[in-house]
């Protein structure tokens, strides 16, 4: 089910499957700046990436010596919420266990994603309590695809991702499973831009575990379009557009509580780079905003 919020500036449709974004909408100049899903490209949104984030090595993991299986990225994305509060400008969407969810995932969890839309900033909450009484390790991320190209004339290629400043970011290199290594490739920026091609994401994401702002824009010289994403609780970044050998005019700003895993890693959910912990009772919040200019 779509619900909308809205303001003298935005138009905002949230599904309660996975309590995706799926459209933003400027009312002055009905520009829609959330990808669209196009199902021979990417058939998503900005899927919440909940409990993990990324894939698993051998698709597993194990918390106190018990294996679990689970979906790449989790199950979070594909599973219906609950709306548990809405106003003209914000809603709440409330995902809690299942029996499908324990036998991948065996916390007391309840997760809770609140939009805000404040004038041009939509402001995502990632709530996460721990309602049972272990302690309970989760991952949390974002993956918002954004339209670019947004004016006739303009291709994927006269926009960029705004770092602000810098010569290079340095993603890390993954292995053949896709696992992350420790080592790292140089990406070139021109004065702090990162240019946007298909053949950027032949080797899958950027994954960025050193970046040194809490705050990037897409942009083009092109036109006044500015989309700034601030994730100052998020330590990690991933950037991507499915690879497909042609511009795909779409670019996911992906900020992430966790990195994937790792091939030097074991399986222990605990072990993952960055992962989090709540004790019995506890909950924390995680937040990140989109601010549209044009």
């Amino acid at each position: 089910m779509q619900y909308t919020i809205q303001n003298e500036v935005f138009t905002v449709v949230i599904d309660s499957k996975g309590a995706e974004l799926s459209s933003m909408k400027s009312k002055a100049s009905g520009t829609e700046y959330v990808w669209q899903a196009d199902p021979e490209i990417w058939a998503r949104h900005a899927p919440i990436l909940f409990p993990i984030v990324g894939r698993l090595k051998d698709k597993t993991y194990t918390v106190g010596g018990t294996e679990y299986t689970i979906t790449q990225h989790g199950f979070g994305r594909d599973l219906e919420f609950a709306c548990t509060a809405q106003t003209e400008t914000s809603i709440d969407f409330t995902l809690l266990p299942i029996d499908y969810t324990r036998a991948m995932y065996p916390f007391d969890f309840a997760l809770t994603v609140r939009y805000t839309l404040d004038g041009a900033t939509l402001k995502k909450e990632h709530i996460t309590k721990n309602n049972g009484d272990t302690d309970m390790y989760y991952e949390v991320g974002g993956h918002d695809a954004y339209n670019v190209a947004l004016e006739d004339g303009e291709t994927m290629a006269d926009y960029y991702v705004d770092f602000g400043g810098g010569d290079a970011v340095h993603p890390l290199i993954n292995n053949e499973a896709l696992m992350i290594t420790k080592d790292k490739r140089d990406v070139p920026l021109a004065d702090g831009r990162l240019y946007l091609t298909d053949e950027l994401f032949a080797l899958d994401a950027l994954i960025l575990d050193d970046v040194q702002t809490r705050s990037v824009c897409v942009r083009s010289d092109k036109s006044a379009h500015c989309i700034r994403m601030d994730f100052e609780d998020f330590p990690y970044l991933g950037i991507w557009s499915k690879y497909t050998g042609k511009p795909t005019n779409y670019v996911c700003i992906e900020p992430w509580s966790t990195l994937p895993d790792a091939a030097y890693l074991d399986h222990a959910l605990e072990n993952k780079i960055g992962v989090r912990c709540l004790k019995p009772g506890e909950s924390e919040t995680l937040t990140f905003s989109t601010t549209i200019t044009e």
